[in-house]
């Protein structure tokens, strides 16, 4: 069989199921509903209320049946587990957060949960996790975690003075020197560490910044418009943000585009081009009617000009259509000859 075949038929499920043969059937049980072995995973709680037990003692059995199972090792069925999730974290420069490392391996959550088990029953498998600092993640036994905080603790340090966000090549081309005098490190090796820090995150659209930064983890509609529009580089209708924000998995729940208006016609950062059309202010847009444009236009070229020129200035910071440039034109402003206007003299017409 050749090694494709074999990695389709290994099953972490299987394996588990033959190692807890030797188990009581009560003990079997549990850890099948523990681990979720029959498709369902069940809590301390619900276990014991099953079996009229406190749930310190469904621990307790839990931990026992552990204990015996990797103790026993028949066949050395949990070697051979253990080999294979040892191979995957090793291929992810020894580092791999447990929803990663879970989801490469498990295709099913039985298979997610057989996993679990055997790397509780693994020595050579570390679980590494500390609160605003690294991710629940699992290590091999060689790893070196004061390596891997000084690349977490430089980068953060890099990000919190540059204040941008890079995409995976920008961000090692930019900061491979600066670590280079702390440790060696590939970037097949940076990016896979930073994929555990709790500090540095690569938000959705593949840009790496730090983790409170809004445009890493926005809350709220507005934020999420934001960081839509700035990547998507062009003005857009508000129901194309609220799509966009909800393709791009920002929100946990489907947005409203009557949400997404609401929102960004109150805030400055945005400015109404069009019907339902924004664009962002710090692309050069400013607030305002068509005839207030019109006027600005007139204002800065400080002399009549010909409709066309209006047209093509107007057309350029607002998505609307030439006749309401037109209509403005006409009930607003001076036509000082033929297609060519000026702002109205309001003191010499009275």
């Amino acid at each position: 069989m050749d090694s494709k075949n074999a990695s389709k038929s290994f099953s972490f499920k299987d394996l588990l199921n033959k190692s807890i043969k030797s188990l009581p059937e009560r003990s079997q049980n549990i850890m099948k509903m523990r681990f979720g072995l029959n498709g369902k995973k069940y809590t301390l709680n619900k276990i014991g209320n099953e079996y009229n037990i406190t749930r310190e003692r469904v621990r307790q059995i839990i931990k026992e049946s552990v204990g015996r199972v990797c103790k026993e090792d028949l066949g050395k069925i949990v070697s051979q587990a253990e080999e294979k999730i040892k191979f995957t974290i090793t291929e992810n420069s020894g580092i791999m957060t447990e929803d990663k490392l879970l989801n490469s391996l498990g295709n099913s959550e039985q298979e997610k949960g057989a996993i679990e088990f055997f790397l509780e029953c693994s020595s050579d498998i570390n679980l590494l996790e500390k609160k605003n600092e690294i991710k629940r993640s699992f290590v091999v036994s060689k790893f070196n975690v004061d390596k891997w905080r000084k690349v977490n603790k430089n980068t953060k340090a890099f990000l919190d003075k540059n204040k941008q966000t890079l995409s995976d090549d920008e961000f090692f081309e930019k900061i491979k020197d600066i670590l280079k005098s702390k440790c060696d490190i590939s970037k097949e090796e940076f990016l896979n560490y930073l994929e555990s820090s709790e500090d540095v995150k690569k938000n959705n659209f593949g840009k790496w910044g730090l983790s409170k930064w809004s445009e890493i983890s926005p809350k709220g509609a507005r934020q999420k418009a934001y960081l839509v529009m700035r990547e998507i580089g062009k003005p857009l209708h508000f129901r194309e943000v609220a799509d966009l924000i909800d393709e791009y998995k920002l929100s946990k729940r489907k947005s409203h585009p009557q949400t997404v208006h609401n929102e960004l016609i109150k805030d400055k950062k945005f400015v109404l081009i069009g019907r339902g059309v924004y664009a962002l202010s710090e692309w050069g847009y400013e607030k305002g009617t068509v005839k207030d444009v019109i006027e600005d236009i007139l204002k800065k070229n400080k002399k009549p000009m010909n409709k066309n020129e209006i047209l093509t200035q107007a057309l350029a910071v607002r998505k609307v259509k030439r006749s309401t440039i037109v209509i403005n034109l006409n009930n607003f402003f001076e036509k000082v000859e033929e297609d060519t206007y000026s702002i109205r003299d309001n003191k010499k017409n009275k």
